[in-house]
């Protein structure tokens, strides 16, 4: 049901728009402020506004995106980004070919972590599917895991099991529906990764994946230490390769000095790939279950300016 929508915003926009548009503050169903799709179709927002709308996603905790039951909130709310291990051999962008999916995060006020996944430092943003230029793909979201789901042993893409581990098998196949009955499972294996589920969110449930999503970040919240020391595991289908042009990138970031180099270099590398600048951001993780993220441009971190 999303992509039709998404489909028909695009169809709107293109026709009213013939060259960039500047980014337009809206209010969200609860009432707080994030940006308009009309980001523009040739390149970023400005590194201010960027560190803005980011902080604005992150703050705003709604069940639904534009009061449809059938859009889970993770289309227009929230940070989708992915932790990558910084290397001149490959493109940032580019998944690894023997994959099944490709791994995210996912970081807002009520699912927030204090690390990244393998002690990475830096990585990438992708714009939420509501929010990306119009000439942007819409990767496929598959499943989410409120802690690190070990996804790369799993079958189905990721959300399935890991072998002779049935108790990963997709939550809603094992009857697990709500925040409740996950904590319930996730209290049951120690162990943790491989042997918990993930939560089916894929657009064909409509309605059943905005409820699943809804009940995976109120589980995440229950976690507990563990769940706030380990991140949470989007699932979403791998792409093609040398796709950087189309690929709904929003921004590069570092969360440490070891990791800024890296988010340069991944800056200039994207630029001259594509053609497109996007900004180095700089996040700074919670140390404690009370702080909160911080989404900051550094004028002085960009490798480049435009």
């Amino acid at each position: 049901m999303y992509r039709i929508i998404t489909l028909l915003l695009a169809l709107v926009i293109a026709g009213c728009a013939t060259q960039d548009v500047t980014p337009v503050n809206v209010s969200g169903s609860d009432g707080q402020v994030v940006e308009s799709r009309s980001v523009g179709a040739l390149g970023a927002a400005s590194g201010p506004v960027t560190a803005q709308y980011l902080t604005e996603r992150y703050n705003n905790k709604i069940n639904m995106c534009r009061s449809n039951p059938s859009a889970p909130a993770f289309l227009c709310s929230g940070v989708l980004l992915r932790a990558t291990e910084h290397s001149t051999q490959f493109h940032f962008w580019n998944p690894n070919p023997s994959s099944t999916g490709v791994s995210f995060s996912y970081l807002r006020a009520d699912a927030k972590f204090s690390k990244l996944v393998f002690g990475y430092n830096n990585g990438f943003i992708f714009y939420p599917v509501f929010y990306a230029p119009v000439d942007k793909i819409d990767p496929e979201i598959l499943c989410f895991f409120p802690v690190d789901g070990a996804t790369g042993g799993r079958d189905q893409q990721g959300c399935g099991q890991v072998a002779g581990l049935p108790s990963g098998r997709e939550c809603q196949s094992q009857g697990i529906n709500s925040a409740a009955q996950y904590i319930a499972h996730y209290n049951s294996y120690p162990s943790k990764y491989g042997y918990l589920c993930g939560f089916n969110v894929r657009d064909s449930l409509n309605q059943g994946a905005t409820t699943a999503f809804n009940e995976a970040i109120k589980a995440q919240g229950m976690g507990g230490t563990f769940a706030f020391n380990t991140q949470n595991e989007f699932r979403l289908a791998k792409w093609g390769q040398n796709l950087g042009k189309t690929l709904p990138v929003e921004a590069v970031f570092y969360v440490n000095e070891a990791g800024k180099a890296g988010a340069q270099y991944d800056q200039r590398d994207f630029k001259t790939q594509t053609g497109i600048w996007i900004p180095v951001i700089r996040i700074t993780l919670p140390q404690t279950t009370t702080a909160d993220v911080i989404f900051q441009f550094i004028p002085a971190d960009q490798a480049i300016s435009s």
